[in-house]
Order: structure tokens, then sequence, then C-alpha cells
């Protein structure tokens, strides 16, 4: 289950062209976005309210983002705020710069799709135990019960901005003491513990005892990292 990074932007040429200045009113879309436009500051702020397809899409998230803060529990709602706070970070970071090709409006189109999507996704009636699938901004977790019992364990993550680093690894775990415990080759003596935190899924990771570079793990690239809060989603 790899989960590739998405990346999108927009076009001020035209509105130069015809002499419209982004911050003016007259440049904005008839779309409504999650903010006040007549506040708008920031490019991407400016950006969104001059478009209405993206206004729509902001609105979207705004909509969906409001509905799983009140209806998850008050632990898996703070860390999704966070997840939320780190998406805009990258959003703005992606539109100011985009990484591949694109122009900064097709960048930004492509990642309000992709946030729009994870939160239309999210499951908010309490999941029981590990199973299931799991994500966050950075990447994705596939749990499933084996035929003798076990869990299989699928994790995939990656920078969201850029792919700078890509982590990837698989491996079988065991319920000990209420956590999941995933042991797997691929990870060199790594350990991941999985805990329920609310109707969110907390990861750690756990160097093996002795290990020279206790920050470099061997299933990610430089500074790559799975741990953190991962939330239940409905995926095909």
């Amino acid at each position: 289950m790899n989960r590739l990074v998405r990346a999108p932007a927009l076009c001020f040429a035209l509105c130069v062209g015809l002499g419209i200045g982004l911050g003016s009113p007259a440049a904005w879309a008839a779309g409504r976005p999650s903010f006040d436009c007549a506040k708008a500051r920031s490019a991407v702020e400016k950006a969104i309210c001059a478009d209405g397809a993206l206004a729509d899409q902001d609105a979207s998230i705004g909509n969906r983002f409001g509905k799983a803060r009140k209806s998850f529990d008050a632990a898996t709602a703070k860390a999704l705020t966070e997840d939320q706070r780190w998406f805009v970070q990258v959003r703005d970071e992606a539109y100011a710069s985009p990484p591949g090709d694109g122009t900064p409006q097709k960048e930004l189109a492509d990642r309000l799709k992709y946030r729009d999507d994870f939160l239309a996704s999210l499951v908010f009636k309490r999941r029981q135990g590990f199973e299931g699938d799991w994500e966050n901004l950075a990447g994705g977790i596939s749990i499933r019960k084996q035929p003798d019992g076990r869990l299989s364990f699928d994790g995939s993550a990656a920078h969201p901005e850029n792919g700078r680093w890509v982590c990837d690894v698989r491996g079988v775990g065991a319920v000990k003491g209420g956590a999941l415990v995933v042991e797997t080759i691929d990870a060199e003596g790594w350990t991941l513990t999985l805990v329920r935190k609310g109707a969110g899924l907390a990861l750690a990771e756990r160097a093996p005892a002795g290990a020279e570079d206790a920050a470099g793990r061997p299933y990610c690239g430089l500074n790559g990292a799975l741990g953190g809060v991962y939330f239940p989603v409905s995926r095909p």
C-alpha cells in the first residue's frame, strides 16, 4: 500500500493581463472558501479566492474538518487538528515552490482535492482493535488478520511536500498487553508498537539496543519516520 505524495498551483497572468489585482474584490470568484476573502493575506488565500473551483474545494475541506473534530473524541480531534496545521503549512510551501513541473495553481488544486478526499474517507464509528486502514497526511497503514490469528502490517509514508524521504515496511505482529507489536526483517531490529488512542492509532518506533544510529530508520529514507497518529479511513 504505497501512498504517493501529490502536489498543486495558480496562474496570475490572466488577472495581470486584464488589469485586475488579485487583492481586489473584483478578482474574487463566486465560490466561498472556508475563510473571509476580504481578509485574505497570503498568496494561497488570494489564489483560492480568485478561483471558484478552488474556493469550493477549500469550503468542502473546512466543512469536513469541522465535522470530524466534532465527531471524534478529544484526543483524536486534537491530533487531527495538528495534522491539518501541517497540511496548511505544506500546502503553502508547495504553492510557493512547486516540487514538480506543474504550475502553482495545479499544485494547489491537486493538494486541496487530495486533502478533501482524505477527510471524506474518515470513519467516525468507533473501530475496535487494530484491523483496518489508517492514514494521516504523510502516509497510511493497512492491518489485516491472518489465518493464524496474527496481524499483517503494511505501512508506507513520504514527506508530504516533496517526497524527499520515503518509508516502506511490512511485517507481522501480535497483540501484547493491549498493544500491537510488529517485528520484521525490513526493520533490522527496530520494533513498531501500535496502541489505540481514542479513535486513532498511535505508532511508536523503537531502535534495537546498541544501535549506532538510533535516528536512522532502515525502512525510511534520510530523516524519515513512520511514527505518529493515524486516523481510521474507509478505502475501496
